[in-house]
């Protein structure tokens, strides 16, 4: 049975496993084009932006080399169903759980704001978000989370 999953994977194309992964990360290029267009009304701003954020998709790519391997050294004693679970879960829970609702979160009970409201601040006033996110470091570090 093992054999057969085995010669299977080895008939996929290399880039068949990236696919889902070349889909998000241009659709993130293009969703920082879109918000670098409509904040300055530029090409020379939305470059500009876009450029960020592709600086920012790489160091986050990068800073994550370290977590694949920990993760590798999980994986390999698990079944396969928990292997799958595990990256699943694990992937939406890293990327969105923590890159982008645990920060608004934070804007939300820091601000005493709704997470709509929290949602648009970060979009429409990021000097304003960052002073909150800024402000609400202390308590954070204090309940053992790292800076």
């Amino acid at each position: 049975m093992s054999q057969d999953i085995l010669s299977a994977a080895q008939k996929r194309p290399v880039l068949s496993y990236l696919k889902w992964a070349i889909i998000v990360t241009f659709l993130g290029l293009l969703l920082g084009a879109v918000l670098g267009w409509q904040t300055t009304g530029t090409l020379g701003g939305m470059l500009s932006i876009l450029f960020i954020v592709a600086v920012l998709a790489v160091l986050e790519i990068s800073l994550s080399f370290d977590n694949a391997i920990v993760n590798a050294n999980k994986l390999k004693d698990m079944q396969p169903v928990w292997q799958r679970r595990f990256l699943t879960w694990g992937i939406l829970i890293a990327v969105f759980g923590m890159r982008i609702v645990f920060p608004l979160l934070i804007v939300v009970v820091a601000a005493g704001i709704g997470p709509w409201q929290a949602l648009v601040l970060a979009a429409s006033q990021p000097d304003e978000y960052a002073r909150i996110m800024h402000d609400a470091h202390l308590p954070i570090a204090a309940s053992g989370a790292r800076s």
